[in-house]
């Protein structure tokens, strides 16, 4: 078989860049795999790599060792607890009416 391909360099097909080699840990789309350190002196992380420059109400949560108390505590948090923007009326009109449900108390 021939190959019909053109001799000019701009036509040639494409090459996939090698992914064999990469550490998962640096890749952004799983770093909510791994346990990231992070040094607490020098910024707060939300646990997957990132920090968002403050405290936040997930700041103090370890991944896997949550309890329900302490997300009923965030969720009940004058603030967002990603974002630290004060939550709304209707939010809480919303939490109120979750909480009814029979789902939210198997918890």
């Amino acid at each position: 078989m021939t190959d019909r391909r053109p001799d000019q360099q701009e036509m040639s097909k494409a090459k996939r860049a090698r992914t064999d080699n990469l550490d998962p840990k640096q890749n952004p789309y799983l770093a909510h795999h791994y346990e990231v350190e992070v040094d607490d002196s020098y910024s707060t992380g939300n646990g997957n790599g990132y920090t968002n420059g403050g405290e936040s109400g997930l700041s103090g949560f370890k991944r896997h060792a949550t309890t329900a108390a302490q997300a009923h505590t965030a969720e009940d948090g004058p603030a967002n607890p990603f974002n630290n923007a004060p939550l709304s009326k209707q939010y809480f009109n919303i939490l109120k009416t979750r909480r009814d449900l029979p789902v939210h108390k198997q918890r």
